[in-house]
């Protein structure tokens, strides 16, 4: 059986931060769970509009930031602000009666939506745009070719792989599909290593596409590491 390690769990503390930034050891329970709910529910919300990473920072045990890093921050904000409170409504709806069960004050929740310029840079939103393409019928190979070709055209990308895996193209037995492109040194530490998995929703079933990114070596200790 392989040992398989996170990409970015790998790099924390080199070139990668934190995607939850506190600690209070007395409720690490609540707050984990908290955490987990509130990706739940903006994953939920936002199923394909170009998420591409949630931050979730708290100072202290009444506040918390929740920074979610965007290609479209527009449409996740929505008219007038409108998506963006019923974001808070569901938050509100889950998490309350966390914190009402534990007899904790209810954090103060604030929310900032960020844009991407460049989102593909960025594993994620690659990982994506295959599982979209794949939800319209596009043939799974032809889909990860055409995100490639997109790669190639990219001066900071240096390599990229992305592996699919399901019942591919409706195919009565579960099956992967692999291509790659370029170096990937995946146990260099300094390595600029980004990982995104998607799932692709088909009236064949689920359909998992994992993307690996190469964009080239970081030498300084947390350098550029916002997420």
């Amino acid at each position: 059986m392989g040992h398989k390690v996170s990409p970015y769990a790998l790099r924390i503390g080199i070139n990668r931060n934190w995607r939850s930034r506190w600690f209070f050891s007395k409720f690490l329970p609540v707050f984990l769970e908290a955490d987990y709910l509130i990706r739940k529910e903006i994953e939920k919300a936002f199923p394909r509009h170009g998420i591409i990473d949630v931050i979730i920072e708290r100072k202290s045990l009444d506040q918390c930031k929740v920074e979610i890093y965007a290609a479209k921050p527009g449409v996740i904000v929505g008219k007038e602000g409108q998506n963006l409170k019923n974001l808070y409504q569901k938050l509100n709806k889950v998490l309350k009666p966390l914190f009402e069960k534990t007899k904790l004050t209810y954090p103060q929740l604030e929310i900032a939506v960020i844009e991407i310029k460049k989102p593909y840079l960025y594993a994620p939103y690659l990982a994506e745009q295959v599982a979209l393409q794949i939800e319209k019928g596009v043939r799974t190979r032809i889909a990860i070719k055409n995100i490639i070709n997109k790669v190639k055209e990219i001066k900071e990308i240096q390599g990229i792989k992305v592996k699919v895996s399901g019942r591919i193209d409706g195919a009565t037995i579960h099956r992967q599909e692999t291509l790659s492109w370029g170096k990937l040194p995946l146990s260099k530490l300094t390595a600029d290593i980004d990982y995104g998995f998607k799932v692709a929703m088909t009236k064949y079933g689920t359909i998992g596409v994992k993307v690996w990114l190469y964009r080239g070596d970081k030498k300084g200790y947390l350098e550029n590491a916002p997420a």
